[in-house]
């Protein structure tokens, strides 16, 4: 005797699946390792102009035995005159996610136009940073997805997304010649 089959409550699993393939093929996908191109000795250029070779800023990561990450970026604070902090902070990957703090400033060394900032100076930037960190929150994580030829990287700050701070990124080799500046 034939008997129709019960309906499932519920989504039909091969529709779920169907969708689920369909979805993933078209979301932006996260890399599985956000710093792979680390590991493999390369640089990352924040707001790069690949025909200039300039970046706004450019990181590198060095990898403990232990586990532990350091992240140490040269950033551009100021075009002219050209004002270039450079820091050290350690960092996690967290669900697909680079994340690291937003304090801690004190060893943070700045220059202008090349040279060291003398002692008043840098207390002076170190300050206004400190100032303006605290008033954006204390935890950063970027996540970076596919844009083009390179990556965006997308802020999320205290676990609040923040747009206005994302910015593209290239992965460069040290021998390539980029450098932070204008």
């Amino acid at each position: 005797m034939f008997r129709p089959r019960r309906r499932r409550s519920g989504p039909d699993p091969l529709i779920s699946l169907a969708l689920a393939f369909a979805l993933a093929a078209v979301a932006p996908q996260q890399p599985a390792d956000p710093l792979g191109p680390a590991r493999e000795g390369r640089l990352q250029c924040h707001s790069p102009d690949a025909a200039r070779k300039t970046c706004g800023a450019i990181a590198t990561y060095s990898f403990a035995a232990d586990g532990t990450i350091s992240n140490q970026a040269e950033v551009m604070l100021n075009p002219s005159p050209l004002i270039v902090m450079r820091d050290q902070i350690p960092v996690v990957v967290r669900d697909g996610a680079v994340c690291g703090p937003l304090t801690d400033l004190e060893g943070a060394v700045f220059t202008i136009d090349g040279q060291p900032a003398d002692p008043q100076t840098a207390e002076m930037l170190r300050g206004q940073l400190s100032a303006a960190f605290a008033q954006l929150g204390t935890e950063v994580c970027t996540h970076y997805t596919p844009q083009g030829e390179g990556w965006l990287a997308e802020a999320v700050i205290d676990g609040r997304p923040r747009p206005d701070l994302n910015q593209p990124v290239i992965w460069v080799s040290p021998t390539d010649g980029y450098s932070v500046r204008p």
